[in-house]
């Protein structure tokens, strides 16, 4: 059986998507009817094969329990993109991988993770676990993160950061670009932790604390972990730019942890920023952490 927040979230998610559809996407005539934007419900529901009552008993949270077959069916009627579709059947329970009874803390790395990345000595590289806590990292990701080492609880976590570190996000070009895909990454992995308080933590913390997340974070939005370009403006060094990868990796504890990697931009002067940003970098004497991180 479903939780009255996985209902909630399921509801809500659908009606998000609903609403951002015309009549004509989906080949409907428009009518002259039409007091809101969006498709109806009965529309959704006829295109998706089932009754109308069922479908509007879905997105008022009440307790139906679909399968996956039928999720699909609304997902293609409703023209949902592959992230998308994996975001409403993990909220459904049908996903695969880590549900509410392995919890997101349960991730943890070895000495051989940590050694992987301080071999990667000019490229900032960091381990973050689903919810976004930085467990491990090397001398180059001080570069971009600051000093790892002192941060305390969820301060070492890369959406608190994001969101509530001003020298972060004063560094961060095109912070608003940036701030949104992560919100959308971070709502692809939270449907699969709903139930889990120490998930929900974090989301309530920036919910209260930063508009911007708590606005982006009610559009529902999803996206899968993907590489790009970022650039950042140094206080030191200036304009450092970076190629990064995500990587999947699973810890010691069979929890899913995500390799970041930052490659710097070959045709910049990146490199040689870096190379002098880290003479000035101590070596640290414990990077590793398995730990829950708790609000600070």
């Amino acid at each position: 059986m479903l939780s009255d927040d996985r209902r909630r979230e399921i509801a809500a998610f659908l009606r998000t998507r609903r609403a951002r559809l015309r009549p004509e996407d989906v080949g409907l005539p428009r009518g002259t009817r039409r007091r809101a934007p969006g498709l109806r419900r009965e529309e959704v529901a006829a295109l998706a094969g089932v009754s109308t009552e069922w479908y509007t008993w879905l997105e008022q949270a009440r307790d139906v329990r679909p399968s996956p077959a039928t999720l699909r069916r609304i997902a293609d009627a409703l023209r949902l993109e592959a992230a998308e579709v994996q975001h409403l059947l993990a909220l459904a329970g049908h996903a695969t991988g880590a549900l509410d009874g392995s919890p997101a803390s349960a991730a943890a790395i070895g000495p051989q993770l940590q050694l992987l990345l301080d071999r990667l000595e000019h490229c900032p590289a960091w381990i973050h676990s689903e919810r976004w806590d930085i467990l491990a990292w090397n001398r180059a990701a001080t570069v971009v993160h600051g000093d790892l080492d002192a941060m305390e609880g969820l301060e070492r976590n890369g959406l608190h950061q994001l969101f509530l570190n001003p020298r972060f996000r004063r560094m961060l070009v095109d912070w608003e670009v940036h701030a949104r895909d992560a919100v959308a990454k971070m709502r692809m992995a939270h449907s699969r932790y709903i139930d889990d308080p120490w998930f929900n933590e974090l989301v309530s913390l920036l919910r209260a604390k930063s508009p911007e997340f708590a606005a982006w974070w009610d559009e529902h939005n999803v996206l899968l972990p993907r590489s790009g370009v970022k650039a950042y403006l140094h206080p030191d060094a200036g304009r450092l730019t970076f190629h990064y990868t995500t990587l999947e990796v699973k810890g010691d504890q069979n929890g899913t942890l995500y390799l970041i990697t930052y490659l710097p931009a070959p045709e910049t002067d990146t490199q040689s920023k870096l190379e002098s940003l880290l003479g000035s970098v101590p070596p640290s004497s414990e990077r590793t952490t398995g730990e829950r991180l708790p609000v600070a």
